[in-house]
């Protein structure tokens, strides 16, 4: 398949300025950027997508200019907003910076070192852009060529005009004109010709090069890749207040994992051929196999673990379905345990919440009441007992049916005792 008929078959074009721009960016050595705003310290899932796209178009031999918004960053994107954001700090504002180059740049290394592509990218802030510039040449390079007309006309800023209950700043109209220089520079300066973006963003994209037609009277492009949603219509892994990070400090490879598994049967298909590196007629064949047994979930474990891969490695997929035997599984748990290196025990703890025990503890004698208690499986020795009469307590997957059981180290296994109240909520108790 050629540029285009691989990325219309990927799902990852929504609309493109012109036919032109596939013809081109197909034989390499061309430049396009794509941009992200370092609103927190985190890349998020859904940024990914737009990562994965970026990838699939460094394939062909074209350079990516990774754009982190220095300067956006400090008005944000009035776009889908009803009122105005709360400024960040520069202080707080370098530092999501400097966490989002990394982040981009260990992941880049990555998948060129796991995957054996090859790819030529390069890093880039559009606080650089205005360093040393002032207003009145910024009203000349931008405003003199950008009519308020225009501006208003974009449906977020409109509505915002238009609603007595609202109102928009002049700041968040900036950013508008802050982001069209952003592909001016990088055109004028690096020859980047295309601009990647979401669909969401494509008034943003698509005046940025009108800006470069006026001031230069030269030719660029712009293309939108979908944004996948989930079923409620949401960005998929931007649940309001529930983002899931890429910084395993902040969602774990087994909470990604887990995340992925849970993935609906309808998105598989556009989740597989956006984030994977597989070919188009592999991904067909594993939606295939998952659609004749949904039930078994192939797609899904697939797909998890191939996301899990390609962002955290190759161990972190074996340890993130080792955890999930143990949290999902009912054969051979505690056998499997045995096995589990110090990190695998530690990741466990982490996901199931951990009490630690001191060695020295035993002259007192550990009672079951207390242990289910102190790890806040029951809310009371009371309410543990009628837990263990329920016959709802387990303690390294045996049934717990005598309350006045004594703890011993014997119970122990690979340092750990396994709690489990009812199906599915588990506690780790260590030794140290």
């Amino acid at each position: 398949m050629n540029l285009k008929e691989e990325w219309q078959s990927r799902g990852l074009v929504n609309q493109f300025s012109d036919e032109k721009l596939f013809d081109l960016y197909s034989k390499g050595w061309e430049k396009f950027y794509i941009w992200f705003d370092p609103s927190a310290d985190s890349l998020q899932i859904w940024n990914m997508f737009a990562v994965m796209a970026a990838i699939h178009l460094m394939k062909y031999g074209n350079k990516c200019y990774f754009l982190v918004g220095g300067a956006t960053g400090m008005i944000w994107d009035p776009s889908g907003r009803s009122d105005e954001r709360n400024f960040l700090t520069e202080e707080k504002l370098r530092h999501n910076e400097q966490c989002i180059y990394n982040q981009l740049k260990t992941f880049l290394e990555n998948i060129k070192k796991n995957y054996d592509i090859n790819f030529d990218y390069e890093m880039v802030d559009n606080y650089d852009f205005f360093q040393g510039m002032d207003y009145l040449k910024f009203l000349r390079e931008v405003w003199k060529y950008i009519t308020v007309n225009y501006m208003i006309a974009k449906e977020s800023i409109k509505k915002r005009i238009e609603d007595p209950e609202l109102s928009i700043t002049y700041a968040e109209m900036s950013y508008m004109l802050i982001q069209w220089f952003d592909f001016y520079t990088l055109f004028s300066k690096h020859g980047v010709k295309l601009q990647l973006g979401w669909s969401d963003q494509r008034w943003n994209v698509t005046t940025g090069m009108e800006l470069i037609r006026k001031k230069l009277d030269q030719e660029a492009y712009c293309m939108t890749i979908p944004i996948i949603t989930d079923a409620s219509g949401a960005k998929y892994g931007k649940s309001a207040g529930n983002a899931v990070r890429v910084d395993k400090t902040k969602n774990s490879p087994y909470f990604v994992y887990q995340f992925f598994m849970n993935a609906e049967d309808a998105l598989i298909w556009k989740l597989l051929k956006v984030f994977s590196l597989k070919s188009v007629e592999e991904i067909d064949g594993i939606v295939a196999k998952h659609m004749g047994n949904p039930g078994i979930r192939y797609g899904q474990k697939e797909l998890s673990s191939w996301v899990v891969e390609v962002l955290f490695g190759k161990e972190a997929v074996q340890q993130a379905e080792k955890i999930s035997d143990i949290l999902f599984g009912w054969n051979n748990i505690m056998e499997n345990i045995k096995w589990f290196s110090k990190d695998d025990l530690d990741a466990l703890a982490n996901e199931t919440g951990c009490l630690n025990v001191k060695c020295e503890m035993w002259n007192d004698k550990l009672k079951v009441l207390d242990i289910f208690t102190e790890t806040g499986l029951t809310s009371s020795n009371g309410d543990a007992k009628k837990m263990i009469q329920s016959g709802s307590l387990f303690i390294n997957e045996v049934k717990v049916e005598d309350p006045q059981m004594i703890i011993s180290k014997d119970n122990f296994v690979n340092g750990i005792l396994l709690l489990r109240k009812g199906k599915k909520q588990f506690k780790v108790v260590k030794l140290w």
